[in-house]
């Protein structure tokens, strides 16, 4: 059922419904609901789907520091082109250190994918772990779906391009920030 909600959000992630998603995977309405209770519901697997996959990305490198974050951001940027309209319909209104907070599971799933990267991040910086919350909340502003598509949809910036100045703008955020706390 995943797969063919895959194909119906990717095609028409603002009108899918669970009937049109139902029709695809050749299911009545009554057996989809089944599976999941919503289209909401849905749309949360769909997306704790993408970031296992940006979470497998990560785990295969041997890569580290910087360069592991911009491995991940590279391919975090590729899903958006793919996945980007379905996860900005259905984004959360709250952010993510009060989804952090509260222990979402998509929020949970989105720090495994991110965290060592962050992490090594903030070591090729000299910076404290202690700001670990605070590169998860900058990251997580720079590197936001809407974002990066209006940057390769609308502005025609090359993924690399967007990569590399997303990038250079999350260093020197995190840079700054430890400064004025300093």
């Amino acid at each position: 059922m995943l797969d063919a909600a895959t194909h119906v959000l990717r095609a028409e992630p603002a009108t899918a419904t669970m009937q049109s998603i139902a029709r695809k995977a050749a299911l009545s309405q009554a057996t989809a609901y089944r599976h999941f209770p919503s289209v909401e519901a849905l749309v949360v697997a769909y997306h704790e789907d993408v970031i296992a996959s940006l979470a497998e990305h990560g785990e295969r490198s041997r890569k580290t520091g910087k360069e592991l974050f911009e491995h991940q951001a590279a391919r975090w940027v590729k899903l958006q082109n793919v996945h980007g309209p379905v996860i900005v319909r259905f984004s959360s209104q709250r952010g993510i250190l009060e989804r952090m907070h509260n222990a979402e599971e998509v929020a949970a799933l989105t720090c495994s994918a991110w965290d060592q990267a962050l992490r090594g991040v903030l070591i090729d910086l000299a910076l404290p772990d202690a700001l670990l919350n605070v590169a998860r909340f900058l990251h997580h502003a720079l590197f936001d779906p809407r974002e990066i598509l209006d940057l390769t949809k609308t502005a025609g910036v090359p993924d690399e391009q967007v990569v590399r100045r997303l990038s250079d703008a999350f260093y020197g955020a995190l840079k700054g920030w430890a400064r004025s706390d300093a």
